[in-house]
């Protein structure tokens, strides 16, 4: 059953693309029809704080960038989740209202830039950045200490203090790790876990310890979702991915 509709099971109609659909498109599917879905209430994926409501959406505006009517909630780790495109008068909570784990926010609409009734769900980090959501629609967001416990783990293993808080020591110590350069440092699984955590796809090989071809995808695609400016896949010595991953930007 989904964490993020009531009754029915999820049915992607449209996937993330980075900067380009920064979520995924929802619509319910009963496992028994192949019709182009049903409609569903819309329940908050985790426990967590509302931190943003619009509700007067009364009608569609295609083409436009508006959510139209949405729900977007902070959890307990930092990350936060957003539900767009609610029908009008549906949205049951306000901003400041503390939701549970399965509570009903609203119902499946066709509000601001939309072409039919559906729900638009997005996650987006600590950083309020949007990330692929695809990993977390059935699954636990990032645990709260998914960052220290990688922290401490990148500290040990390139011989810096370990004490699970990012600073210029931590930096200052970070090696390059690329297909070429560091393929099998003592930093690469680390950096793996953390990755995994945020939802990123590390490839067939997984948590390994190597930086081969799928790590560089995974990379370059952390590095566009950060809006960085350099996008290679290189995680170069002490300088803006490491810098993001560690959260000294």
């Amino acid at each position: 059953m989904s964490r993020i509709l009531r009754k029915y099971n999820n049915k992607i109609s449209q996937k993330y693309k980075a900067g380009k659909h920064n979520g995924i498109d929802i619509i319910g599917d009963n496992g028994k029809s192949n019709n182009s879905g049903y409609l569903d209430y819309i329940v908050a994926h985790t426990e967590g704080e509302v931190v943003g409501v619009v509700s007067n959406y009364k009608t569609n505006n295609p083409g436009s960038r508006d959510y139209g009517n949405y729900v977007k909630i902070k959890h307990p780790n930092g990350y936060y989740t957003l539900y767009a495109h609610m029908k009008y008068g549906s949205v049951t909570v306000k901003k400041g209202d503390k939701v549970e784990k399965g509570q009903v926010i609203g119902y499946m609409g066709n509000t601001g830039n939309s072409y039919g009734a559906h729900l638009h769900f997005e996650v987006r980090n600590t950083s309020d950045t949007k990330i692929d959501p695809t990993n977390y629609i059935d699954a636990d967001l990032p645990s709260a200490d998914a960052y220290k416990t990688f922290v401490k783990d990148l500290q040990e293993a390139i011989g810096a203090n370990v004490d699970g808080i990012a600073g210029p020591e931590t930096l200052s110590k970070t090696p390059t790790i690329s297909t070429s350069t560091g393929w099998n440092h003592k930093a690469v699984r680390p950096l793996q876990v953390y990755l995994k955590s945020l939802g990123y796809d590390l490839g067939k090989c997984g948590v390994d310890g190597k930086f081969g071809k799928d790590m560089k995808a995974c990379i370059k695609k952390y590095q566009k979702d950060q809006g960085l400016s350099i996008v290679d896949g290189v995680v170069t010595a002490k300088m803006y991915t490491w810098k993001k991953l560690l959260k000294l930007d």
